[in-house]
């Protein structure tokens, strides 16, 4: 964080930006984890099977890949760098990552029609991060 950051967060909020270690580490993870499932499936070391791969969008599991790295990983990566780095915007950018993952999950279940128990507890994990976000909103 910048001497300039930090004071117009004092200015803001009356109170410094504080350090967000739990943010930081679980969105860090969670992006690790899209990363690596975007790999798997865009590799192939990860089979959804012919019926699943026929209702994703292009039949293709490399879009499908692609996609989660966007639109899971990428916000999951800066909502991680900007809350270890004590940044103003890590609160938006949690909101941002964490509905994103909770959109994803949604939309994930309506192409594949298929349920795991891993879907509700990325769903949860998305609804945390979001939670995590908004808890600031009150202070700005």
């Amino acid at each position: 964080m910048t001497r300039t950051d930090w004071r117009r967060s004092l200015l803001r909020t009356g109170q410094p930006a504080r350090r967000r270690p739990w943010l930081a580490a679980v969105t860090a993870l969670i992006a690790v984890l899209a990363y690596g499932g975007a790999a798997g499936l865009i590799s192939g070391a990860i089979d959804l099977g012919d019926q699943i791969e026929a209702r994703l969008p292009f039949h293709s599991p490399v879009f499908g890949g692609a996609a989660l790295a966007v639109v899971v990983g990428v916000p999951m990566t800066v909502a991680a760098w900007l809350a270890a780095r004590r940044d103003t915007r890590s609160s938006i950018a949690a909101v941002i990552a964490g509905s994103l993952l909770v959109g994803w999950i949604a939309v994930e279940i309506g192409f594949v029609q298929s349920y795991s128990w891993i879907q509700p507890v990325f769903a949860f994990a998305g609804l945390g991060v979001a939670l995590a976000g908004m808890r600031d909103f009150g202070s700005a």
